[in-house]
């Protein structure tokens, strides 16, 4: 039995916070650019990707202490839903020959248009969306999908995905979950700022684009709406994790497979689990008292 799993806990680098997915008030997000990279920078995030629809945005001058990620969300197609696919093009050579909003576009040629453009595809809030699982599994080559949207979750109270994740990971995909904001900050009564309320932890060789973005195309990274993960370790079969403290840490794999524990007073930093060579996957899923999550990436098991 062998466990796969590209460990940021063990490697050199950087802790790098960021979020891959904002719009600004060139699509349809309130903020100005230079609003929104400051906003994110007064919260401690090391790295932005702003994902106007159908276009690039660049600042007019270079931000201080914070890395842009050149990015855009396209939305084309038909679910079965009737609901478009949005597709994050993260870190792309230059904007992608699409229409964006076109019903009849293939949401395939835009996963396949943001690899030629040297971009990472990621398929965002499936649930917001009303994907179901063959809707996901149709589309081949995205490595990943947001697993957890904040405005997706103030708005509509649609943003947690894992259970499409979990359905796509059973049915032997290997996919990243990211976490991130999607923020608009649109203005209405009830309705909290959605910006800062989500974010990937990178774990980079270095502070910079290159770094960041190669360390996310090797899932060097967990995402967190609140908890930390603070440490992972694969050894002789079982897997220890340490976490600030929380009220839950699950091991989350196959039906009917996996185990979660509780704090039965107070709450818990660590636990660990015993593969048992059933599984395909085991993916780690920690909340805290006031239900915030992180996820780490999915550990592979092999015969």
């Amino acid at each position: 039995m062998k466990l796969e799993f590209n460990n940021p806990w063990t490697l050199e680098g950087v802790w790098l916070k960021g979020n891959l997915h904002a719009h600004t008030d060139r699509s349809d997000g309130m903020l100005t650019v230079k609003e929104l990279i400051d906003a994110y920078r007064e919260r401690g995030y090391r790295f932005l990707s702003i994902t106007d629809h159908g276009m690039l945005t660049y600042p007019h001058e270079k931000p201080r202490d914070i890395l842009l990620i050149p990015g855009e969300e396209i939305s084309v197609g038909t679910s079965s839903a009737g609901t478009r696919f949005h597709i994050l093009a993260i870190n792309i050579e230059g904007e992608l020959p699409v229409e964006e909003g076109d019903p009849d576009e293939s949401p395939q040629r835009v996963i396949d248009l943001t690899l030629r453009y040297g971009g990472l595809p990621i398929v965002a809030h499936p649930y917001w969306s009303g994907f179901n699982l063959q809707d996901l599994l149709s589309l081949e080559n995205y490595i990943g999908i947001e697993i957890y949207n904040t405005t997706c979750e103030l708005n509509r109270q649609r943003g947690l995905s894992t259970v499409h994740w979990d359905g796509l990971l059973s049915n032997g995909r290997r996919l990243y979950g990211f976490a991130g904001d999607d923020a608009h900050m649109e203005r209405r009564p009830g309705l909290p700022p959605d910006i800062g309320g989500a974010w990937i932890m990178v774990k980079a060789e270095k502070p910079t684009v290159e770094a960041v973005v190669d360390a996310i195309s090797r899932g060097l990274f967990y995402s967190s709406n609140g908890p930390e993960i603070r440490g992972l370790n694969i050894e002789d079969g079982a897997i220890h994790v340490e976490t600030s403290p929380v009220r839950w840490i699950s091991f989350v794999s196959n039906p009917t497979l996996g185990l979660r524990y509780t704090a039965v007073r107070g709450e818990i930093t660590e636990a660990e689990y015993r593969v048992t060579g059933d599984e395909t996957y085991i993916r780690i899923e920690i909340s805290d008292i006031y239900g915030r999550k992180a996820w780490t990436n999915p550990i592979y098991v092999e015969a």
